[in-house]
């Protein structure tokens, strides 16, 4: 009767260790059905220097679009005239210096650090306008070499470039893949450099409002987002660690034990 109670109990303590769901691997568990929650005021990229722009600039004259878009000649062979390529196609583009300046044709130096890129569209277009250089002008700010790092516990891990203003956390893992199931749901760490200091924020993904608020929800550029590996993922650099772990560890555990009960209590 007593081996038959003991084979019962350990059935049913492995039924219970395989049925149970682990808590950790899932995403906002807290959240409830029509929920609505404050996120953290979402402000814009603002430019930094080291930034690198491609600034185009539309105006009725193609002689001043030339001049304004900096476009790269190359003389053909065989003729007498040169070709122009502009930005679109690939140019060194501005760099923002580390007084926060850009050197742009007719204007001289401008401020950009600071702006987003829609501010200094406008401004350019405005000092444009001021200055007589062109009154009709359009002008398209893009970012060249803005973007984020993504590593650890997920399934693309790299550098990502930004392709909107705004991107949060959820959509540069997303872009990196998604965490793995052995990723470390609890504290995703973001690391950010602002001047000669790196702040680092830790985003829990299980408290959704305390997510939403973090000052690191959205990213800004040179952010390193950082998925620490889980207590399992860390075992498995330790030779045999997760055999405590492992269903075929208990299996051979209980039937260990199912052997030696019945031979003490034969």
């Amino acid at each position: 009767m007593k081996t038959k109670n003991l084979l019962i109990v350990g059935c049913l303590a492995l039924m219970l260790a395989s049925c149970a769901t682990p808590q950790t691997i899932t995403y906002f568990p807290d959240t409830e059905n029509g929920e609505v929650l404050t996120v953290n005021d979402a402000k814009a990229i603002t430019l930094k220097p080291g930034d690198k722009l491609s600034i185009i600039v539309h105006t009725k004259s193609i002689e001043l679009n030339n001049t304004l878009n900096m476009p790269v000649t190359s003389q053909v062979i065989g003729y007498q005239e040169t070709q122009s390529l502009y930005q679109s196609q690939g140019t060194s583009g501005y760099t923002i210096d580390d007084a926060g300046y850009i050197d742009f044709p007719f204007i001289g130096k401008v401020k950009a650090e600071g702006l987003s890129r829609t501010e200094l569209a406008a401004h350019l277009k405005q000092t444009l306008s001021e200055q007589k250089v062109a009154t009709d002008a359009v002008v398209t700010v893009e970012y060249m070499n803005l973007g984020y790092s993504v590593l650890g516990e997920v399934r693309n891990p790299g550098y990502y470039k930004f392709t909107t203003d705004k991107c949060d956390i959820l959509q540069a893992l997303s872009r990196a893949g998604d965490m793995l199931i052995t990723g470390k749901r609890q504290n995703v760490k973001v690391i950010r450099t602002i001047g000669d200091k790196q702040e680092t924020y830790l985003v829990d993904l299980q408290d959704h409002k305390a997510m939403v608020s973090s000052p690191a929800y959205y990213l800004q550029q040179n952010d390193v987002v950082y998925v620490e590996p889980n207590s399992f993922r860390k075992r498995q650099a330790t030779s045999n660690a997760n055999q405590l772990t492992s269903a075929s560890f208990w299996l051979s555990a209980i039937s260990v034990l199912t052997t030696v009960s019945v031979l003490i209590f034969k």
